[in-house]
Order: structure tokens, then sequence, then C-alpha cells
């Protein structure tokens, strides 16, 4: 496609999507008609190894199959994943949380390595017709008209015009702020990651994410696929404070703190990992924004903020909302209709906050949970893995959850209520104690009843504050 030069009287494109990752490669092959030209700005000039998503749920890996990736995804390395497994410690059985269970849901999810998984998007997105890709263009500013709406945006070289601009450009979003759109970021954590090759071989549940937990902060991994048969596997640690000492400093930590606390083969396979390269270090950020939309324009996936990974929900939310979107615009044509589009705008923003929304509670509490060490949250603790092993029924009510099958903030209390009837039992047999094996003494029974009393209270207020806005959003 030739990209026009820009005029006050001609555009360079119906759409421009500002960021050439997983998620603007998504939004553009969801509105790829053959007939739309869609133009993809992406800053870097190439993809350098990095950590970010990886693991994808159900929801989100049929998003992939419906716009046509897997296919190429799977040439390039990916695998699916059958579910969650989580490991209270080496000494516990293994708790199974298999997607499976959920009804009228894909029952596999999917994950590869970042780097391979741009790769494969970007190759099967631009043989979409109508679209292309400009690299090494950063955008400095956007341009408006004369009534205030977004037309276009303005790089060091060029200045761009569209009917819709898109941003598209990861949780540390430059759209973001040009838009004036107000966020709230929390530091939560640090993440120390590390690639084991051929470590998936070794994991529990050879196809299933794993969360361990026993040492100062949770541990995710996962399999991540590979090339020429390797099965390797993805490690993600939560560390809760400053690391200090860059890679090195963050290795020996790893290795004294989190290793032992891993079954054996996968703690050799780590140990011999981080012999042969130094570990990534990320910050994890819960990020909010009150708004996903201006005349002319939106905020896609991260862009529009992002929860603790831990639950592995990033990808899923980036995809939807691309395939959402996508679907609200189908009938928009080159969006030269301004009212047209924007009512597909607000009706995306409506949509999507009560998916991410739930997301974000589900990601807080069971980060809290399974990292915190006060009364409240080991009854938590324990509650939750009562419940999970009580029932098929109350595994699958919460991996829809996790997974993107169910959105329903009311869900979301009714379960988390139901996970504090089981932890009140557990209180009362005295299984919530701070040295485990050890029954605990009456003080820590009743301090974990007013920690539970407390969690409760603080997620009905606000999932009541969140119906509240759901309610204006969708009035105003």
């Amino acid at each position: 496609m030739d990209i026009q030069t820009s005029t006050d009287e001609t555009l360079d494109a119906d759409v421009i999507i500002v960021g050439g990752g997983v998620t603007g490669c998504a939004m553009a092959t969801a509105l790829a008609d053959g007939k739309r030209k869609i133009l993809i700005l992406e800053a870097r000039t190439g993809h350098k190894p990095r950590f970010a998503g990886e693991l994808l749920h159900p929801t989100g890996t049929q998003v992939l199959d419906d716009l046509g990736f897997l296919e190429t995804l799977r040439r390039h390395g990916g695998v699916d994943v059958d579910g969650f497994a989580v490991v209270k410690s080496v000494s516990d059985p293994v708790t199974r949380l298999p997607y499976g269970e959920i009804e009228r849901q894909r029952p596999t999810g999917f994950a590869m390595e970042h780097r391979d998984l741009v790769t494969g998007m970007r190759e099967w997105t631009e043989k979409q017709p109508g679209v292309r890709f400009l690299f090494s263009e950063k955008v400095e500013e956007l341009t408006h008209n004369a009534q205030g709406r977004v037309n276009g945006v303005r790089t060091a070289t060029k200045t761009l015009r569209a009917n819709l601009v898109l941003g598209c450009d990861g949780r540390h979003s430059k759209i973001r702020p040009l838009l004036g759109l107000s966020e709230e970021a929390r530091l939560l954590s640090f993440s120390v990651a590390m690639r084991f090759p051929d470590g998936a071989k070794h994991l529990p549940c050879l196809t299933f994410g794993h969360i361990f937990l026993g040492a100062w902060g949770p541990m995710l991994i996962y399999p991540i696929g590979g090339h020429n048969g390797s099965r390797d596997a993805r490690g993600c640690f939560d560390v809760t404070r400053e690391l200090s000492g860059g890679p090195k400093g963050a290795s020996d930590l790893i290795r004294r703190e989190y290793a032992p606390h891993l079954p054996p083969a996968l703690s050799k396979a780590l140990l011999e990992s981080l012999d042969r390269e130094p570990p990534q270090i990320a910050a994890n950020e819960a990020i909010r924004t009150a708004k996903a939309i201006l005349p002319g324009a939106a905020i896609i996936g991260d862009a529009g903020g992002c929860a603790h990974p831990l639950t592995a929900a990033g990808m899923t939310v980036c995809f939807t909302d691309a395939q959402r979107l996508g679907k609200l615009l189908a009938s928009a044509g080159n969006f030269s209709d301004a009212a047209q589009v924007d009512a597909a705008l607000r009706r995306y923003e409506i949509e999507r906050y009560r998916f991410v929304r739930v997301r974000e509670l589900l990601a807080d509490a069971l980060y809290e949970v399974f990292r915190g060490a006060e009364p409240g949250t080991r009854a938590i603790r324990e509650g939750i893995f009562r419940y999970w092993e009580g029932s098929k029924t109350a595994r699958a009510r919460s991996m829809a959850l996790l997974s993107g099958a169910s959105s329903n903030p009311a869900l979301f209390l009714r379960e988390y209520l139901t996970v504090v009837s089981n932890s009140t039992t557990a209180v009362i047999a005295g299984e919530t104690g701070p040295v485990r094996g050890e029954s605990a003494t009456m003080r820590e029974r009743l301090d974990s009843f007013v920690g539970l009393g407390q969690k409760s209270w603080e997620k009905a207020r606000m999932v009541l504050r969140d119906v509240r806005q759901e309610i204006q959003r969708a009035s105003a």
C-alpha cells in the first residue's frame, strides 16, 4: 500500500495504530478488510529480547485463532497450555485448575517466548490487505481538527493524518498522556525472569502454568515451547523489595531464597540457567485509567492499564480489546463518519471496563493472598485451597474469572465471599497460624477473623464502587 503525502485535503490512512507489538498487530488484523488503509507506527527498528507477555488464557487464544494468527505462531514454537497448577509447598500435593473444566470455552491457552510471538504476529499482519508498517517512527504529538477532534500524529520526520488514531503502545504508552488521559500507577513489586532451556519437562504438570508458593514471593513458571524440539520454560520470581546489585544481585537472591522452594529437578534447571546467563528484571505495576477514548482516538490493551502479571491476564486483555473494537467498528467504513465512530468507541469503553476491572480485582486479590503473611491473607490462602479442592464447580468458576470467560463483578464478589466462608472454617480449625504445621493460638485466630472481616468489606466496597461507575458510564 502506498502512503499518500499528507495535505489538508488528503489522508495518509483511515486509521493510524501507534505500536507495532502484539496489540498493534492484533488491532490491525481485526480492522483489515481490504478497503481500509491501516498504518502501524513502531518506534523501534527491530525487536530486542525482553521479558513481556507470553502466557495467554483460552479467551485470548480464541481471538488469535479467530484472527488467523495461531497456525503461524505454532510454526514459531508456540505451545498449548492446559490450565494452572498451584503448589503450596514442595511437600504438598499439586492443586490443578484445568481450563477444560470451564463450560463453553476453548479448553487450552497458549504460550511462547515474547520475541517469537512478536515476530510471528508481524509476519501474519504484514500479509493483511491495506496494512503497512513504518518503523523508527516515534510519535511526538497528536494533531486535531478545528473542532478539537484527534485527526493524526506528528513524528520527528513527518505529519500523518487519519480518521482514527489508536494507541497500542503498551503500559508505558506515549499516546495516553498525549490524549490527556489520567492514570493511577502503583509499583507493586519486581519480577526476576529466566528462561529454562528444556526446563518444561521438569514441571509437575507438563502442560500447565505453575504458581509455586513458600518463597519470599510467588513464582510463576510455565512452558513457552521452543525450536528444534526444545521444551523451554519461563520462570518469573516476584520480589517485593528493591533489588540491589543488578542482575548479579538478583541472581544471588533467586539462588538463595527461591530455588530451594522448587522441586529438585526444576531447581537444578533454574540454577543451571542462572549459570549460563543473567536474569532479566522488570517492575510490576498496577496502572488504572479512568477513560480509554476521546473523539477520534482510543487506547487498547496495556496502554489502557494493567495489573500484576501473576494472573497472566495482560495479553488476553490486549487481544480481546482489539477484537471487541474491531467488531464494533466493522460497519463504520473508512471511519469518515465521526458520529458512527464515536458511538462505537463509547460502546468499546463500556464493554472494556467491565472485562478489565474483573481481571484487575482478581489479580489484586490473588497477589495479595499468595504474597501476604498477615493473619487475614493467610486465612484466605487456606480458604482458597479448601475451595479449589472441594469441587470441580469451584475450580471452574475461579478459572472462568481468571481466563476471561466471565466478567461479572457480582460473580467475583460471590466467589470471594465463598472463599472467606472456607477461610473461616480453616481459622476455627486452627490451620492459619504463622508456623506451618502448628495449630494457631486463640489470639492468632482472633487476628485472622478480624483480617477476614476487613478484607471482605474492602472487596465488597470496591465491587459496589465499580458497579456504580459502570452504571454512570452506560448512562453518560
